[in-house]
């Protein structure tokens, strides 16, 4: 058994079970042909009472909900002071005495009829917060993804609820659920259209009951009066989640706020920033450490040391050291320091703290060079291997003692990763996260997920929440039937659910696993098919040609803990390159022809979900079988360049065919994500086709 308590669902109707808390059934919705008699009928206009002593961020879910209840029923419903005998209950703990005990544990909650109230009730702030959107979707039928589904909530005269209605959840398995919304190419100029779009992640987090946020906690903002957190951080803040600092963003700061800080704050000249300024860091990450304490906010505190980017220390401050172990033990003292700020700001002698093993720092620890620190209550937060995400070398060599364990894994990457396309899966992921959660002997407290631009990656992100509160019971094909019924209806869910589980099976496995038991540990995922068609198409532009021109990328670099970009192994003739991504190519499109068919064939049938089903699955997989065809077409382009006009056909070929993946691609530009793709630059489809089209003419 592990330490956390579990997540139980017991929701009664009309004596029948359901399975899962986050694919509640909407059967509380029934024809007034069956009995009513003790039913609750839920009519547009019901007051919502909230208890005076709720706190903003449950207040602020409220708000989503009186949204909810008007797009349903048609009608407005206000906040009441007064307890009329017909209402929704909002009350945390035992602020309510109602016909159920109070739930408790940690985010805990429970939605239940009482006579003629539905009560929504949580053990703490936001197991009320998670109680008021398990009202909205077991009730009101609000799906916590509505908003990325591109489909209203369905409206109704009224909704009956059953005289045994009752739901109860426990504890999450995993306390501290992340996102780390990075790597926003695509979703930072969508959120900046409006609020509503601005928010929507926050919503969705909670929605799904994921309640930490990963980012920056400091803006330009947070130096001048009155110093407040950054916008992201306190929109956190307001909507009631925890808040980290990321990898290079130690407690919250950023080093492009340098010269800010010492200009308006301390009314100096910038120091220089230099490993031996100790003292100037020192005020540095003290401010920050005050800024966060000052304006109240959950922290998890963030330790380390990097640069002033996505690199290492090493390659920003001038005086750094060239060994290992000397760049491990600048590392140790640094993070010393900033354990001692925390303790001293927090005035704690255990304040929750993570250290993030991330790239060079997961190397350093596998090779013995740097030791994580004794503190208690430092979750060591490990990450999965770099560009294929699974347990890296420093966890698997790790011995743990029942120390509280992290991980954080990638479902989008902007170098190597899926980007348009979602390719690691629940699948994966899981397997991930069983690994980890068994090294550490069941201390798994932390867990994290980067998908920065969220929408190509909600059915990965809605299973990675599932399992982190129900670890123990979660399985995929489970998941991937309850999701595909929520959103699909259950007419087609099975023959979807297969569906999904074989698209993400489709893509090619340019390297074979090398941890016994681990499927798919290798992927090429569409970012990679970007960058090798960019190096073929590169060779050829220069006259050149290779067996083997996908060995030594410039990003293949160990130092920076960054090894194999490609990866590509052939076992073909004569292990020549060209002829495993032939092979490999070859392969993903029988699969891909095969699920597009099928694809085609579900949506002309669908009726639920039509739109979402064409974004989330459909259109990836045409997406992902252009892109196969277009780099089997260039590869046999770059094989016959000398003869040009076979060269040519092939460069045509592959030209129609990435015109073709942009064309499905931009299907989804529609309704509130009209312009969603057209911010496409890391993948960089333009650029691509013109390349093609100039070599085409050659």
């Amino acid at each position: 058994m592990r330490k956390f308590f579990h997540i139980y669902l017991f929701i009664v109707v009309m004596g029948q079970q359901l399975p899962s808390a986050f694919s509640l059934s909407l059967e509380t919705r029934y024809s007034g042909s069956k009995s009513m008699e003790g039913s609750m009928i839920i009519k547009g206009g019901i007051p919502v009472f909230v208890h005076p002593d709720e706190p903003q961020a449950v207040r602020r879910a409220v708000k989503d909900v009186l949204r909810d209840l008007h797009n349903v029923l048609g009608e407005t419903s206000v906040l009441t002071d007064t307890l009329t005998s017909s209402a929704i209950v909002v009350a945390t703990g035992d602020r309510y005495s109602g016909s159920k005990p109070a739930v408790s544990g940690w985010e805990a909650h429970q939605v239940y009829k009482d006579d003629n109230r539905i009560i929504v009730n949580g053990a703490d702030m936001r197991g009320t917060i998670y109680a008021i959107y398990t009202f909205s979707e077991s009730v009101l039928g609000v799906k916590p993804l509505w908003r990325w589904t591109s489909e209203e909530p369905v409206r109704q005269e009224q909704l009956i609820v059953p005289p045994e209605f009752h739901i109860k959840i426990s504890s999450p398995s995993v306390k501290y659920r992340a996102w780390f919304p990075n790597d926003r190419d695509l979703i930072n100029p969508w959120q900046k259209l409006s609020n509503e779009n601005f928010e929507a992640m926050y919503e969705t987090m909670l929605r799904l009951k994921v309640n930490t946020l990963e980012g920056e906690i400091a803006d330009e903002r947070s130096y001048r009066p009155p110093y407040p957190l950054g916008r992201e951080a306190t929109l956190a803040q307001q909507r009631g989640l925890i808040i980290t600092g990321h990898h290079m963003l130690i407690f919250g700061s950023n080093y492009r706020y340098w010269n800010a800080y010492w200009k308006q704050i301390k009314k100096q000249q910038p120091p220089a920033l230099k490993i031996e300024n100790v003292d100037a860091l020192r005020q540095w990450w003290r401010y920050h450490a005050t800024l966060a304490t000052r304006n109240e906010a959950d922290i998890i505190w963030l330790v380390g040391f990097r640069g002033n980017r996505d690199i290492p220390f090493w390659e920003f401050f001038p005086d750094a050291p060239a060994s290992p172990k000397d760049r491990a033990d600048v590392i140790d003292a640094m993070v010393k320091r900033q354990v001692e700020i925390v303790k001293e700001v927090t005035d704690e002698q255990h304040p929750l703290m993570r250290l993030t093993l991330y790239n060079e720092m997961s190397t350093l620890v596998a090779n013995g060079h740097f030791n994580l620190p004794d503190e208690s209550s430092l979750i060591r937060n490990f990450v999965a291997a770099r560009r294929d995400h699974f347990p890296a070398a420093d966890i698997r060599g790790y011995s743990f003692s029942g120390e509280p364990t992290g991980y954080y894994l990638n479902f989008q990457f902007t170098s190597s990763g899926s980007h348009l396309a979602q390719a690691e899966g629940p699948r994966k992921m899981e397997q991930n996260f069983r690994m980890v959660d068994s090294l550490s002997d069941g201390n798994l407290v932390f867990s994290v997920v980067n998908a920065g631009n969220i929408r190509e990656h909600v059915l990965e992100l809605s299973a990675n929440a599932e399992m982190m509160w129900n670890m123990d019971s979660f399985d995929c094909p489970s998941f991937y039937t309850s999701f595909c019924k929520a959103y699909f209806g259950e007419e087609h869910a099975s023959q979807i659910a297969l569906l999904y589980d074989a698209f993400f099976r489709s893509y090619w496995q340019q390297k074979e696993s090398d941890i016994p038991g681990f499927e798919r540990q290798y992927l090429f995922q569409d970012m990679r098919y970007a960058r090798a068609a960019e190096t073929l198409i590169g060779d050829m532009e220069k006259g050149k040609h290779r067996n083997n021109p996908f060995d030594n990328h410039a990003l293949d670099n160990p130092d920076k803990g960054s090894a194999g970009y490609f990866r590509i192994l052939s076992s073909s003739e004569k292990n020549i390159q060209l002829n495993a991504v032939l092979h490999g190519t070859a392969s993903s499109i029988a699969k891909l022809e095969k699920i597009t068919a099928e694809a085609d064939r579900i949506y002309e049938e669908l009726e639920e979900g039509k739109r979402f089903f064409d974004d989330n699955l459909r259109g990836q997989a045409h997406f992902m079988l252009e892109l196969n065809r277009m780099l089997h077409n260039l590869t046999k382009a770059y094989q016959v360049s000398a003869e040009k006009k076979d060269a040519r056909a092939f460069i045509h070929a592959s030209l129609q065919d990435i015109t073709s993946a942009q064309v499905w691609l931009h299907r989804a530009d529609h309704g509130v994500f009209e312009q969603w793709y057209t911010n496409d630059i890391k993948f960089g489809l333009d650029k691509i086709k013109q390349r093609l089209a100039s070599l085409s003419l050659r």
